[in-house]
Order: structure tokens, then C-alpha cells, then sequence
């Protein structure tokens, strides 16, 4: 026999998945969904820790930088110190300025918020989309990547268009903002013609910079066929040394795995980096 029970069960084991038909545009459906959720929707018990979860980064008409979390357990007060780890590896300990509920474009500053609730705060440099915070297990990063790199050109100068596009990279995971070096070049990574022109737009809305890209290129992940030992003499500074490098096909998606099998007793370990 079916019943509520087993069919909320089933969806929190994530063997079940409904199916609502509806149109919020024309308000069909809208609340037999409502009762769905509120049938089926699997009851959440929160620990008693702080947790959330970064699910976006965006800036307010003023620009003050926005982190949108869910709150998974525990709760947040206004002015507490989060502490956490940037993507470069540093940790962090930032003050919750402000907590801020939205509704559409206007927002409630508020003092504290609880498991379930979606709030933005202010305060917090570094977070990005997919973060853990607090007690929050560490989720999956994100799997899609961009294909395409286009090289960006504009009448500014690369150091004024840099940190700009640096702040709408923050935004959009799938946006990767790229410096070439060796030819002083400004390159994005992304994932195809809309993209493209919402970015364009979106420079120019943020900006008032008029952008165009070109050299268009794509990506491709490769690896190789069959595994190959190359050699290599060095003689710096009057020292000698041959070096083995062994390179190896791995499954896909392993990435690069680095390895030794010289024992440090025959060469140190500093020598072997």
C-alpha cells in the first residue's frame, strides 16, 4: 500500500521524484504545488551548529558585495564572526555585517536568521557559490566547465577591465576570467553564444565599458595513449642530475596525480621537488 509516509520516504531517499505541471506566468497550478510541498516535502532535522551553504554572490545597486546563503543548522546573528577558506587557501574570519530577507528588490535587515531561511549578507570578501560554511558538509564542486575562450578587447587598459570582470567572475561560476602574461592579454572562458552576449550587456550595464571579443577558441581535455619515460640531463651550478619522468594514462576524470618512487634516503626529498 502507498501511502504519504512511504511517498515522502521514498523522496528523501531520492528514489522518488514528482512531477508538478503549472504556470507561475499565468497562476495555474500554483497552489496545488504548494500542497505537494507541503505534503511530501521530507521534514528536515537541523543540527544545532551553525551551518550554511553559499548558493550565490551578487552586489546591490551600491555595490556592497552580497553572499546568499541557506541556513542548514543552527543560526547566524548579526555582526558574528564567520570563519572560513577562500579558494586560493586562506583562511578567513569576517563579521556578518548585515542579514538582509529580500523580497523581489527590497530587502529586511534583520538580527539573527534560522535553519531554512535564505538571507544575503554583507561583510564577507571571499565566499563563493557552492561554499560550506560552519558545520556544512563539503558538497560537490562544480562539474560543468566552460568550452570556449574568447580574447577580450576594449579602449581601456587591462588593469581597469581586470579587476572588473574579476568581480562579475565571482558571480557566474561558469565565467573564468584569464590573464595572459607573455602576451599581456585578457581572455574568458565561456559557455557559448548567449552567454556571450548576456556577458557583453551585462560589462556594459555594470561598467559603462563597451567590450569585444574575438579569437575564439575551444578547449579540449586530453590525455595520453600509452604510458612513455622521458629523460633529461641538467647541470646547474655545477651539480649533475638525470631525471626519469614517467607519465602514465589515468581513468577519466582522475586529473593529474604527481608521485615518486626515488626513497628520500637516495635523494631528498627538496631535490626531488
Amino acid at each position: 500500500t502507498v501511502t504519504p509516509g512511504n511517498i515522502r520516504g521514498l523522496i528523501a531517499q531520492r528514489k522518488l521524484f514528482p512531477c508538478c505541471f503549472g504556470s507561475a506566468l499565468k497562476v495555474k497550478g500554483v497552489e496545488e504545488f504548494l500542497q505537494v510541498l507541503d505534503a511530501y516535502a521530507p521534514e528536515k532535522e537541523y543540527p544545532v551548529d551553525f551551518a550554511a551553504r553559499v548558493y550565490k554572490i551578487s552586489r546591490d545597486p551600491q555595490g556592497n558585495r552580497l553572499s546568499w546563503l541557506r541556513i542548514t543548522g543552527g543560526n547566524l546573528k548579526v555582526r558574528a564572526q564567520i570563519s572560513y577558506v577562500n579558494q586560493k587557501g586562506d583562511p578567513l574570519e569576517e563579521k556578518a555585517v548585515q542579514l538582509r530577507l529580500y523580497s523581489g528588490d527590497k530587502f529586511t535587515a534583520v538580527d539573527s536568521v534560522f535553519p531554512g531561511q535564505l538571507v544575503a549578507v554583507t561583510g564577507l570578501s571571499a565566499t563563493y557559490a557552492g561554499q560550506s560554511l560552519g558545520t556544512e558538509p563539503q558538497g560537490q564542486a562544480f562539474a560543468l566547465e566552460s568550452v570556449m575562450t574568447y580574447r577580450v578587447c576594449s579602449a581601456a587598459d587591462a588593469a581597469t577591465v581586470l579587476p572588473k570582470l574579476r568581480l562579475l567572475e565571482e558571480e557566474d561560476p561558469q565565467l573564468r576570467v584569464l590573464w595572459d602574461e607573455g602576451l599581456k592579454q585578457l581572455h574568458v572562458q565561456i559557455m557559448g553564444k548567449i552567454q556571450l552576449e548576456v556577458f557583453r550587456a551585462l560589462v556594459k550595464e555594470r561598467f559603462d565599458l563597451e567590450i569585444t571579443l574575438d579569437d575564439r577558441r575551444i578547449f579540449y581535455k586530453e590525455t595520453i595513449a600509452n604510458t612513455v619515460e622521458g629523460v633529461g640531463h641538467y647541470e646547474p651550478l655545477r651539480h649533475y642530475a638525470e631525471v626519469h619522468l614517467l607519465l602514465e594514462p589515468l581513468p577519466q576524470g582522475s586529473g593529474l596525480i604527481f608521485d615518486t618512487v626515488c626513497p628520500t634516503d637516495v635523494l631528498e626529498a627538496g631535490y626531488q621537488n
